[in-house]
């Protein structure tokens, strides 16, 4: 959707503001506006600070008055709440997106993440999404502001190399020149030959692969695309299918029905749902003493601290805790487990879909995480999906038992 469409600029409540007094991400080098640009200059918008202003939103009208020797800018400041949507229809790049969000909860102009999300119609999983983004480094940022032709689903497979330099900056110039797809961008992330010029990873004939659900991945109006799809091997699902009805009941599998990985990818979190069972009931006081047998690190604890409101029924207290944590930690598939639950709890089924799908895309073989998706899938009537996850999550239940 372009945003700038839907508010009229006449009806702005706009203010002029020296641009010296802007503090914002500078101008790369040697850029400059296209004398074929004939596009109207949308309003900065900005955030007041305690000195001077941050620009949040539409940061090429004011390299571009810099440019041309202008001091002063009408601008939409950002003040309070009244102000939030109509500087968010503003604003059509996905990092100025992010930084307006950034700037709101920082200067406490929104108090948090869910109202925020309440107020511009988003789950919280995607306003998360959104501001993981501030974590790529500034260069990246920076290139990023001069096209609005990237989207956040095109640099979330980006962040899992944040601590490699090398393939993070590869990884964003193959973006830029491939002119890659959200769904490319996350094939060629996982693939063996991310970082070189190696070409880009297609199907047969060139086509993309599809995703279950088969829906366009890059329509930013669908939240469900914003996901990856989970099950990158739906052939290998429809071999089983038809060959067998399976239940938690089956006694035996076709050898070739399902193959579970040799080693399955286990990150640290791993081990905190064994911990889990071990402390057993953490609705009590005194599970942090128990706890402090276990040397946990502190965001660990701060996760139990999360399950145990959780279970106590103080479900926005507990989404509050995982939010922060997969903020930090993008790839804590626990912490997006657990904010799955608490939206399934309390009935809120499409933001659960999403952080339940945040959680499978990142441990895929997780049948518990598998199960809670198809129970939230079948409360949306969407009975044929949350079959496909019972079956799957069956399958590797028996793998699993069969390994031991």
């Amino acid at each position: 959707m372009d945003r700038n469409k839907g508010i009229i600029v006449d009806h702005l409540p706009l203010e002029e503001v020296m641009i010296a007094d802007i503090d914002g991400i500078e101008a790369p080098e040697n850029w400059f506006r296209s004398e074929e640009d004939d596009s109207p200059e949308v309003p900065p918008v900005v955030i007041e600070e305690n000195r001077g202003f941050s620009l949040v939103g539409n940061h090429r009208t004011v390299w571009h008055l810099k440019k041309s020797g202008k001091s002063m800018v009408k601008c939409l400041v950002v003040r309070s709440v009244v102000h939030v949507k109509p500087a968010h229809l503003l604003i059509s790049n996905c990092t100025e997106e992010a930084m307006l969000f950034e700037g709101l909860l920082r200067r406490d102009i929104v108090t948090n993440r869910s109202r925020l999300a309440d107020m511009l119609g988003y789950s919280r999983a995607r306003i998360t999404q959104l501001l993981n983004q501030l974590k790529l480094p500034l260069n990246i940022r920076q290139k990023v502001l001069i096209t609005d032709e990237i989207s956040e689903f095109k640099l979330r497979p980006l962040l899992k190399f944040l601590d490699d330099e090398v393939k993070l900056q590869a990884g964003f110039i193959k973006l830029m020149e491939g002119k890659l797809s959200g769904r490319q961008m996350a094939v060629f992330a996982n693939s063996e030959n991310f970082g070189d010029n190696s070409e880009i990873p297609v199907t047969v004939d060139g086509k993309e692969p599809k995703t279950p659900l088969d829906i366009p991945l890059d329509d930013p109006g669908n939240s469900i695309a914003e996901l990856e799809g989970v099950f990158a091997g739906e052939e290998q699902e429809n071999r089983f299918t038809e060959k067998i009805a399976l239940t938690e009941k089956t006694d035996q599998l076709p050898e070739d029905t399902y193959t579970i990985p040799e080693k399955v990818k286990k990150l640290s979190e791993t081990d905190m749902s064994s911990i889990l069972r071990a402390l057993g009931n953490i609705r009590d006081t005194g599970w942090k003493m128990r706890a402090a047998d276990y040397m946990l690190s502190p965001k660990e604890m701060e996760f139990l601290e999360g399950v145990s409101k959780l279970r106590t029924g103080l479900y926005a207290e507990a989404m509050d805790i995982m939010e922060g944590i997969v903020s930090d930690d993008s790839d804590y598939h626990l912490a997006w487990y657990y904010l799955g639950r608490c939206s399934n709890l309390t009935e809120s089924l499409q933001e659960a879909e999403e952080y339940l799908r945040n959680a499978v895309s990142r441990c895929p073989d997780n049948p518990d995480y598998l199960v809670e998706l198809a129970i939230v899938l079948e409360k949306m009537k969407r009975h044929s999906e949350a079959e496909a996850f019972y079956r799957k999550s069956a399958i590797i239940r028996k793998a699993l038992a069969a390994g031991k």
